[in-house]
């Protein structure tokens, strides 16, 4: 026998729609009678009502260094359904995608400081709709925008111009190098928004290429087969990211090879020779797309896991139209997880159901114990990147005396110039939605 709290039942609201629900329960009798048979939990030191849910969740972590899987969850339920939604589910991924549009801008030239327009903008666009009007999510739109705000807040609009700046071809050729099948990437414009669709392991080895500093790995599940008299049959052999000391750990792996050579009665497997994970990503453009997604973390739309107390950990939430995906992918140097929810046949999860609050609670769990123990790590700025004092607001450069101004990253080759006319910043920020202007293409 147990008892269950009548705080801990005040979620179970009568279901109508999955947009609304019935009212709060006020007393135990609401919800239950004598002789129901419920589900409960044991959380928090006591016991809770519980329920089996409707939606779907899956849950991929890689090694970012060699792509090791490190916890794979393909569902609620393995008992209920064999489906894996981690291998076999590809669903649209929405602003999860965005860090590699901007990724591709940056390699073309832009900065962080780069000045976008956030303003409504229409397409005539047979391949989409005969007008297609995408918009922000609240449907506000902010004016000129920094491309790091822009990302750290998720603006589809500026997300849409700079792929429209860049070229789509362009950013599917970047998408490309980066692991992504660009046969299933779309030839329009909506690739600036993740309508493609990809599953969690899929997401979550792209996002291992921004995690380890720009090298391709790939997944894998089994480190070695031993057989019964315990010699090692298999032994993995996946490429890892090698920045430092390699030339040492291979000699460390021939004097072991060697000396097993000499053993004759040594029943060990040699070790194989290594493979180096290939470069994929301009170092420069791996620091600069990694600092501003530690943004969304500091002050954007993934501001719920600053619980976890690190510095060293980016990731970018991600919503899709009609909210019926909810992603959150995010890493630390060491540590990469890819998060979906959502309905196997889509459908609207709820009005408030978005990346940074169905899907990112989910990775927080998660990275709490990944991490735990790991020791945090500062991402340092390769060489030729600088630092330049800008105004928030034009992007341009600025002198210390230049009141509101803020510190960004710049390539060398990308330093801005010095703005012509001096005085405080502007606001412009804040600019009054009815005083854009409506572009047309």
């Amino acid at each position: 026998t147990g008892s269950i709290e009548f705080a801990s039942m005040s979620w179970a609201r009568p279901y109508i729609s999955n947009l609304s629900m019935g009212p709060e329960p006020e007393a135990p009798s609401d919800l239950l009678q004598s002789g129901d048979v419920i589900y409960v939990t044991w959380e928090d030191d006591q016991w809770q009502l519980a329920q089996k849910p409707q939606a779907q969740s899956a849950l991929v972590s890689l090694d970012t260094h060699d792509g090791g899987i490190l916890a794979l969850v393909g569902g609620f339920d393995y008992q209920i359904s064999k489906f894996n939604r981690v291998t076999q589910g590809a669903r649209q991924a929405g602003s999860g995608f965005k860090p590699f549009i901007y990724s591709a801008a940056l390699a073309s030239g832009m900065t962080p400081a780069t000045i976008i327009n956030d303003a409504p903008v229409v397409f005539a666009d047979q391949g989409l709709e005969n007008t297609w009007r995408p918009e922000n999510s609240g449907g506000r739109f902010f004016g000129p925008t920094r491309m790091r705000k822009a990302l750290y807040m998720s603006r589809n609009l500026v997300s849409i111009r700079l792929l429209r700046q860049i070229g789509v071809s362009s950013a599917i050729r970047y998408a490309g190098e980066l692991g992504f099948d660009t046969d299933r990437l779309p030839h329009n414009l909506s690739l600036a928004l993740g309508s493609a669709e990809f599953t969690p392991m899929e997401m979550a080895t792209a996002y291992a290429v921004l995690a380890n500093g720009g090298y391709r790995v790939e997944p894998w599940f089994i480190d070695r087969i031993e057989d019964n008299t315990g010699e090692t049959v298999y032994r993995a052999n996946p490429a890892r990211v090698c920045k430092e000391d390699c030339q040492a750990a291979r000699a460390e792996a021939q004097a072991i090879n060697d000396l097993l050579a000499d053993n004759l009665d040594s029943y060990r497997s040699p070790l194989p020779e290594p493979v180096d994970a290939k470069r994929v990503q301009d170092p420069r453009i791996n620091f600069l797309i990694t600092n501003m997604m530690q943004d969304v973390i500091q002050r954007g739309t993934g501001t719920r896991a600053k619980v976890l107390q690190r510095n060293d950990i980016a990731g970018k939430t991600g919503t899709t139209n009609d909210q019926k995906d909810a992603w959150f992918s995010g890493f630390n140097p060491d540590v990469v997880a890819s998060v979906w929810v959502g309905f196997d046949q889509p459908t609207n999860l709820g009005n408030k159901e978005f990346g940074g609050t169905a899907a990112l609670p989910i990775w927080i769990d998660y990275m709490k114990d990944a991490l735990a123990g790991i020791e945090e790590k500062a991402v340092i700025p390769p060489d030729q990147i600088v630092t330049v004092r800008i105004d928030p607001d034009t992007g341009q450069r600025v002198d210390a005396t230049r009141s509101g101004s803020i510190f960004e990253y710049f390539r060398t080759e990308n330093v801005p110039s010095y703005e012509l006319v001096s005085g405080p910043a502007s606001s412009s920020e804040a600019a009054d939605d009815e005083a854009l202007p409506l572009d047309i293409f």
